[in-house]
């Protein structure tokens, strides 16, 4: 039973940070649609929607960071595996956010194919491209983030930004 709660630490102690990251970067998002008058106001709804958001993100990044193709460029300089994963990640967020504009079409209009002809002509540019450039951005951050925490490690970065050290018996 003790191997099995290692892991399970193990795997929310890595799911943690992502997790907390993207939480934050949703509902910078969820706060700025509301401020550009998109949606009408926050609601809980999407504070709930960024928060599952973020725990779907955080598991997706793990896993993903598992994947071999991720480690394409690892014997390169640091920035070209960074630049690799921000343009993956961005990939798949576009098609998330398609996805995310999709799914009310087919609803409204019942059927992949109509929703199909009327994605063009319905979808919200303004706010799809501003919520791509801010999720650009914040992906780029958190890759250098971790691309630097990798190299220099966590205990190094905590006490390089927060003065913490750890105890040599931790």
């Amino acid at each position: 039973m003790s191997k099995t709660l290692a892991f399970l630490k193990k795997e929310f102690l890595e799911l943690l940070p992502p997790t907390i990251f993207f939480f934050v970067v949703f509902h910078i998002v969820v706060f700025t649609r509301s401020l550009i008058g998109v949606h009408g106001g926050f609601s809980m709804t999407s504070s709930a929607a960024a928060t599952i958001g973020a725990l779907i993100v955080g598991k997706s990044i793990l896993i993903a960071n598992a994947l071999p193709m991720f480690k394409l460029f690892g014997e390169k300089r640091l920035i070209y595996n960074v630049v690799w994963r921000v343009f993956v990640y961005l990939c798949i967020v576009f098609v998330f956010q398609v996805l995310e504009e999709v799914i009310p079409l087919v609803s409204k209009y019942g059927g992949l194919g109509s929703a199909s002809e009327r994605l063009i002509e319905e979808i919200h540019w303004t706010r799809f491209w501003a919520t791509h450039i801010l999720l650009g951005v914040f992906l780029t951050l958190y890759s250098f983030g971790t691309a630097l925490i990798g190299v220099i490690g966590g205990d190094r970065c905590l006490e390089i930004f927060l003065g913490w050290r750890r105890s040599p018996a931790e």
